[in-house]
């Protein structure tokens, strides 16, 4: 991808770049904490190198005369701000998709911020950036061997012109497209169930810029005898720590409700779940988005903190990976968009679609040159990454956007909440109740 080179956006990319709102920007966050400091022009440096492999980044979206939306390269070079980090969204037909800001604390901490519009990546995407972003500047401070740029297989920019295709051609289409049948029962419920949202109160969406405090965000971090707990009670129920995950949010998001004493409704909650859609052949992609949603509904009466709750949820998720129908968004997308030429009469932002929004990233930062200190990176002999945060993008009505991951042996938590709608003693309570359920075993 050069200055003159463009192409549309596939059609899940349109449809992030659609739903965003100026309350509520479809952006993703990652912080990364490290103890020591930068070099801050060897780290300017390394990123414009960086960014040339992964144009995504540093690029804006124009509109065609047939009204459809192609990447463009910025001409704006993206700079690392400096100071306390605070987000009011990306517009990404004026500016490039991603922001960086350096946060350095005087107890020698230094927070590395990044905000990136969600059309142009998703955490994995993201996640192979800074890799290589942070393996670049410890080959500029000579802490690293230069030869491990030789070694590391790079990422190949001209990949992203395969980045709508998911691994599908006409072959593999028919091969799944019985699967997929199963995913017309679920696009009957995700169209017509009514969802509740976890308040009854609706946001303003009159004004151009999100809450002052935004992103609004509560993290933890779980030490050695909670993450053991975890990974203990997930064994013995035989499921996975992401269905546990799922089964603790149902519970904390019910609770919270009848402790807050929010009135009765009929519907169901709903968990929206990105799943990533990445081939082996992808593996060497650039920084991308490259996911699509399933989503859980249950209803509120339904829910019971028993080992059959937490089975049926495993059996969902066990269908849902055998058939692949995290495809099923995919192929509704497209076809609506050649049907109607845009979403924008789709997308209706008076109407809750999800309760809640839960990414699970699993290891980060595992298969990396660095060398480790108590678990943690080592960038340079001064700098150490200590912590990670992310966090995906919450949209009106979708009061949470909660994220878990593991890095350094130890799994991590954050949740991002609307602080339109929830103060922070309300969003607290219902994160200590996910912490709850999540550290208990069904009764």
């Amino acid at each position: 991808m050069n200055e003159n080179d463009s192409f549309f956006l596939t059609p899940f990319e349109e449809y992030m770049l659609v739903d965003s709102h100026p309350v509520y920007p479809m952006s993703c966050f990652m912080q990364l904490r490290f103890q020591g400091r930068f070099d801050i022009d060897l780290l300017s440096q390394s990123l414009q190198k960086i960014l040339k492999i992964h144009p995504l980044l540093c690029s804006v979206i124009e509109k065609t005369r047939s009204g459809r939306f192609c990447w463009k390269l910025s001409v704006e070079t993206i700079e690392i701000r400096r100071g306390t980090f605070h987000a009011e969204g990306i517009n990404l037909e004026r500016e490039p998709a991603l922001k960086i800001t350096l946060d350095e604390q005087a107890d020698h901490q230094s927070d590395l911020w990044f905000e990136v519009h969600h059309s142009a990546s998703d955490a994995a995407g993201m996640q192979r950036f800074l890799e290589d972003l942070l393996i670049e500047y410890s080959v500029q401070k000579c802490f690293l061997n230069p030869k491990i740029l030789l070694l590391r297989e790079p990422v190949h920019p001209l990949l992203l012109r395969n980045r709508g295709r998911y691994g599908q051609n006409f072959g593999t289409f028919l091969w799944n497209l019985p699967r997929q049948i199963w995913g017309l029962e679920r696009a009957r419920t995700f169209l017509f169930n009514r969802i509740i949202p976890l308040i009854p109160q609706k946001p303003d969406l009159s004004k151009n810029l999100p809450p002052t405090n935004y992103p609004a965000l509560f993290r933890r971090k779980l030490n050695d005898e909670e993450t053991k707990q975890v990974q203990i009670l997930a064994k013995l129920s035989k499921v996975t720590i992401n269905d546990f995950l799922l089964r603790s949010l149902f519970l904390a998001m019910n609770d919270w409700r009848q402790h807050e004493k929010i009135p009765e409704q009929a519907g169901w909650l709903r968990i929206a779940i990105p799943t990533n859609l990445r081939t082996l052949n992808d593996c060497l992609m650039p920084a991308a988005n490259i996911v699509s949603m399933v989503f859980l509904d249950r209803k509120p009466n339904r829910l019971q903190n028993n080992h059959s709750f937490l089975q049926g949820i495993c059996r969902e998720m066990r269908h849902i990976k055998k058939c692949n129908l995290g495809l099923a968004l995919i192929y509704g997308l497209t076809v609506y968009r050649k049907l109607f030429g845009s979403y924008e009469k789709m997308i209706n932002q008076n109407r809750c679609w999800t309760t809640v929004t839960i990414s699970n990233l699993g290891l980060l930062f595992h298969q990396t040159p660095f060398p480790l200190h108590n678990g943690n990176l080592r960038i340079d002999k001064e700098l150490e990454l200590t912590e990670i945060h992310s966090v995906p993008p919450i949209r009106p009505q979708t009061v949470l956007g909660v994220c878990a991951f593991s890095y350094a042996n130890h799994l991590t938590l954050d949740m991002q909440y609307d602080s339109e709608l929830l103060n922070p003693d309300q969003a607290k309570k219902l994160f200590d109740l996910l912490i709850k359920y999540l550290l208990s075993a069904p009764v």
